[in-house]
Protein backbone atom coordinates (compact mmCIF):
# COMPACT_ATOMS: atom_id res chain seq x y z
CA UNK A 1 0.00 0.00 0.00
CA UNK A 2 1.40 3.39 -1.01
CA UNK A 3 1.22 5.91 1.80
CA UNK A 4 1.50 9.69 1.79
CA UNK A 5 2.17 9.85 5.51
CA UNK A 6 5.79 9.53 6.61
CA UNK A 7 7.59 9.12 9.92
CA UNK A 8 7.90 12.50 11.63
CA UNK A 9 4.77 14.03 10.05
CA UNK A 10 2.17 15.73 12.22
CA UNK A 11 -1.23 14.12 11.71
CA UNK A 12 -4.78 14.48 13.00
CA UNK A 13 -7.09 11.56 13.80
CA UNK A 14 -10.33 11.72 11.78
CA UNK A 15 -12.45 9.07 13.51
CA UNK A 16 -12.74 6.86 16.54
CA UNK A 17 -12.34 7.55 20.24
CA UNK A 18 -9.25 9.70 19.57
CA UNK A 19 -11.01 11.90 16.97
CA UNK A 20 -9.52 15.39 16.69
CA UNK A 21 -6.24 14.62 18.46
CA UNK A 22 -2.95 15.54 16.84
CA UNK A 23 0.40 13.83 17.16
CA UNK A 24 3.68 13.02 15.45
CA UNK A 25 4.03 9.74 13.54
CA UNK A 26 6.52 7.41 15.24
CA UNK A 27 6.39 4.58 12.69
CA UNK A 28 4.54 3.66 9.49
CA UNK A 29 3.72 0.08 8.47
CA UNK A 30 2.63 0.26 4.79
CA UNK A 31 2.13 -3.51 4.44
CA UNK A 32 -0.40 -3.47 7.29
CA UNK A 33 -1.80 -0.04 6.39
CA UNK A 34 -1.21 1.32 9.89
CA UNK A 35 0.88 3.93 11.69
CA UNK A 36 1.84 4.59 15.29
CA UNK A 37 1.22 8.15 16.50
CA UNK A 38 2.87 9.59 19.59
CA UNK A 39 0.42 10.06 22.48
CA UNK A 40 -2.61 8.79 20.53
CA UNK A 41 -4.44 5.45 20.91
CA UNK A 42 -2.64 4.56 24.14
CA UNK A 43 -3.54 1.08 25.38
CA UNK A 44 -2.72 -0.71 28.62
CA UNK A 45 -0.94 -4.04 28.59
CA UNK A 46 -1.10 -6.17 31.73
CA UNK A 47 1.97 -8.38 32.09
CA UNK A 48 2.85 -10.99 34.65
CA UNK A 49 6.27 -10.99 36.29
CA UNK A 50 8.70 -13.27 34.46
CA UNK A 51 11.31 -15.20 36.43
CA UNK A 52 14.92 -14.97 35.37
CA UNK A 53 15.48 -16.94 32.17
CA UNK A 54 18.06 -19.69 31.70
CA UNK A 55 21.74 -18.89 31.22
CA UNK A 56 21.20 -18.36 27.45
CA UNK A 57 20.25 -14.73 28.12
CA UNK A 58 23.61 -14.05 29.81
CA UNK A 59 22.32 -12.69 33.07
CA UNK A 60 19.22 -10.87 31.89
CA UNK A 61 17.32 -9.20 34.71
CA UNK A 62 13.89 -10.59 35.56
CA UNK A 63 11.01 -8.69 33.96
CA UNK A 64 8.75 -7.06 36.51
CA UNK A 65 5.03 -7.30 36.09
CA UNK A 66 2.51 -4.52 36.01
CA UNK A 67 0.50 -2.34 33.70
CA UNK A 68 2.42 -0.96 30.74
CA UNK A 69 1.00 1.88 28.63
CA UNK A 70 2.00 2.04 24.97
CA UNK A 71 0.69 3.36 21.66
CA UNK A 72 -1.21 1.00 19.39
CA UNK A 73 -1.20 1.38 15.59
CA UNK A 74 -3.99 3.32 13.87
CA UNK A 75 -5.26 2.73 10.32
CA UNK A 76 -3.75 5.13 7.78
CA UNK A 77 -7.26 5.93 6.50
CA UNK A 78 -8.08 7.45 9.91
CA UNK A 79 -5.15 9.92 9.76
CA UNK A 80 -4.82 13.21 7.89
CA UNK A 81 -1.64 15.20 7.35
CA UNK A 82 -1.38 18.56 9.16
CA UNK A 83 0.55 21.19 7.17
CA UNK A 84 3.42 22.82 9.06
CA UNK A 85 2.94 26.14 7.25
CA UNK A 86 -0.84 26.68 7.53
CA UNK A 87 -1.34 24.48 10.65
CA UNK A 88 -4.51 22.91 9.23
CA UNK A 89 -5.36 19.33 8.23
CA UNK A 90 -5.07 18.98 4.49
CA UNK A 91 -4.59 16.56 1.65
CA UNK A 92 -1.24 16.17 -0.03
CA UNK A 93 -0.57 16.46 -3.75
CA UNK A 94 2.39 15.39 -5.84
CA UNK A 95 4.11 18.21 -7.63
CA UNK A 96 7.34 20.03 -8.26
CA UNK A 97 8.97 22.63 -6.04
CA UNK A 98 10.72 25.78 -7.28
CA UNK A 99 13.95 23.77 -7.47
CA UNK A 100 12.18 21.35 -9.90
CA UNK A 101 12.21 18.48 -7.40
CA UNK A 102 9.27 16.15 -6.93
CA UNK A 103 7.69 16.68 -3.55
CA UNK A 104 4.55 16.35 -1.46
CA UNK A 105 2.67 19.65 -1.59
CA UNK A 106 -0.05 21.01 0.71
CA UNK A 107 -3.35 21.26 -1.19
CA UNK A 108 -4.43 24.35 0.81
CA UNK A 109 -1.41 26.66 0.84
CA UNK A 110 0.84 25.11 -1.83
CA UNK A 111 3.85 24.84 0.46
CA UNK A 112 6.03 21.71 0.07
CA UNK A 113 5.81 19.22 2.93
CA UNK A 114 8.83 17.97 4.85
CA UNK A 115 10.89 15.45 2.86
CA UNK A 116 11.46 11.92 4.04
CA UNK A 117 14.76 10.94 5.63
CA UNK A 118 15.41 8.47 2.78
CA UNK A 119 15.36 11.10 0.03
CA UNK A 120 17.52 13.58 1.94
Amino acid sequence: MKTWILKGDTVMVLRGKEKGKRGIVKAVFPARGTAMVEGVNVVKRHSKPQPQQQQSNMGAAPRTGGIIEKEAPLPLEALQYVCEACKSPTRLQRGETKEHRRARICARCGEPARESAKSA
